[in-house]
């Protein structure tokens, strides 16, 4: 994949030709002098990343940010009103690729009482028994079931040395189109035991295609936003941001936008309180972790989340079960990798710079994908040399953006250890609610295909995903030599996404 960026820069000048030798050796002399001095003094990866970078793209200072930022924020908007709020009432924060506003959160924004409910009144009494575990004071941890949880995923129970407490979990996904189908199955999974969830929207497409905001500037926008604040449960403080990009369409690749995006959680998690023994979690909103496995990761020794981490593979990522548009239409020996989560102290915004100095990156300075030699790939051949060697360090590894939680090498898979290796997370891929919507995603978002509106439902993306899922509702469970499970209850295993177990919520979304 491409990661370096070489931006041409051209000017014309109209005068006369000894006129024009002369401004072209004034100009060119400092660009002479300054390959010169990069050739001699670093590598030649980052001699070529200097040459080729213009001046738009010179790393500029990178705004200090401190935790309290949020503190004048307007509070207990009533969201019934919130379409006369603008906005630039919102506190903001502007870079290269676009400009984060930050709105208040589930615990400080007045929920109309008209639109207050109960999430778990719907739930039946064997979900009510796997959700209702939440509780955080030390005595009310059961010792013995816990240590039996650890063991089921080769987790060590902490020792006598260790605090025996729940770690504090900070999410962050992205908002976009999500079906609230999607929302209500990965938000029961998740009930009541983040301390954050912070969902970031945008009013562009990954492929920089204009869109609405969902959760602003309406009346039916705020509707959805009280709706979305309650279904993680009152203890958890869900945020809704918004990011708009300064891009112009055609001169970023796509999944760009994704990236910059998610910069967003770090400055949320920080804004609420975020220390750097908690733990972060980055996924999409159409994955969640199984409840009991984010239980495991509040509780048990987990060697990538002691203090003293080196952050150079910090991460702890998911064997995922994949469900593709149904819950009875489920991969069979396919799984998936995300979400992924990571100590406190190796995120940016959260960890300490002075331990971990900042790597070099292919976006001015400090945005987009790490450079050869400085993290890419779990290289850090470079950074060793040309970060930490000038300061008389040795050994750390860089703090982590959000989206390389998802693209960036460095971590460990985990699968639950019985005889059939079950999943640790559940995606609900592509569960929209109609033809329209799935369409709009393909020619959009993430790798963006220009046909997408013309093709057939089972034609949509190489992977055969959508193709599945169709096969899947004819009954057809074989198909092209990839095997779909027959139904939910033939999934082997011993993990079962909590929404799903309830028959009528199966039968309901693969009618």
């Amino acid at each position: 994949m491409q990661r370096q960026i070489g931006l041409s820069w051209h000017r014309r000048i109209t005068s006369s030709p000894l006129l024009l030798l002369k401004l072209a050796f004034v100009a060119i002399l400092p660009f002479l002098i300054l390959q010169i001095v990069v050739h001699n003094k670093a590598s030649h990866q980052t001699d070529v990343y200097l040459r080729n970078l213009d001046r738009t793209h010179s790393q500029p200072a990178a705004p200090v940010v401190k935790s309290d930022f949020l503190a004048t924020q307007k509070k207990d908007w009533d969201p019934s009103n919130s379409a006369g709020i603008g906005m630039d009432q919102l506190k903001q924060l502007s870079f290269p690729h676009g400009t984060f506003f930050f709105g208040v959160d589930s615990h400080q924004m007045k929920i109309p009482e008209s639109e207050i409910f109960d999430p778990s009144a719907s739930w039946l009494p064997f979900q009510r028994e796997l959700l209702e575990d939440d509780g955080d004071g030390t005595e009310e941890i059961n010792v013995e079931e816990e240590k039996k949880r650890c063991k089921s995923y080769d987790f060590d129970f902490p020792d006598e040395n260790m605090p025996l407490r729940r770690r504090r979990l900070f999410y962050g996904a992205l908002i976009s189109d999500d079906s609230r189908e999607v929302i209500k199955a990965t938000s029961m999974e998740q009930y009541n035991i983040f301390h954050t969830v912070s969902l970031i929207e945008s009013n562009k497409t990954h492929n920089l295609t204009p869109k609405k905001w969902r959760f602003f500037g309406t009346n039916e926008a705020a509707k959805e936003l009280s709706w979305l604040y309650q279904v993680y449960g009152p203890k958890t403080r869900v945020s809704m941001d918004y990011y708009a990009p300064s891009l112009e369409k055609g001169k970023e690749r796509a999944m760009y936008l994704d990236r910059y995006q998610r910069e967003g959680h770090a400055y949320r998690w920080k804004f609420n309180g975020m220390r750097p023994d908690d733990v972060a979690i980055i996924g999409d909103l159409d994955e969640t972790y199984s409840r009991d496995f984010l239980r495991a990761l509040q509780i048990c020794d987990v060697e990538q989340f002691r203090p003293g981490q080196d952050c150079k593979a910090p991460k702890v990522f998911a064997s995922t079960l994949i469900f593709e548009s149904s819950p009875e239409c489920a991969w069979k020996g396919r799984r998936w990798f995300h979400p992924d989560a990571i100590i406190g102290e190796c995120v940016d915004q959260i960890g300490d710079t002075r331990a971990h100095p900042p790597t070099k990156r292919n976006r001015w300075g400090s945005h987009g994908w790490r450079l050869d030699g400085y993290g890419y790939n779990g290289d850090y051949s470079e950074y060793e040399a040309e970060v930490l060697g000038p300061l008389n360090m040795k050994g750390q590894g860089p703090l982590w953006l959000p989206f390389e939680f998802r693209e960036e090498e460095g971590g460990y898979q985990i699968s639950k250890n019985d005889e059939w290796n079950s999943p640790t997370a559940y995606h609900f891929h592509n569960f929209f609610m109609s033809g329209e919507e799935l369409r709009f995603k393909y020619s959009t978002y993430g790798h963006a295909d220009p046909d997408a509106q013309d093709k057939t439902l089972r034609d949509l993306h190489g992977d055969g995903d959508v193709l599945l899922a169709v096969a899947c509702a004819h009954g057809n469970h074989t198909f092209k030599g990839d095997n779909a499970e027959s139904s939910f209850g033939s999934i082997p295993g011993s993990a079962r996404p909590i929404y799903y177990m309830n028959e009528e919520a199966r039968r309901a979304r693969h009618s």
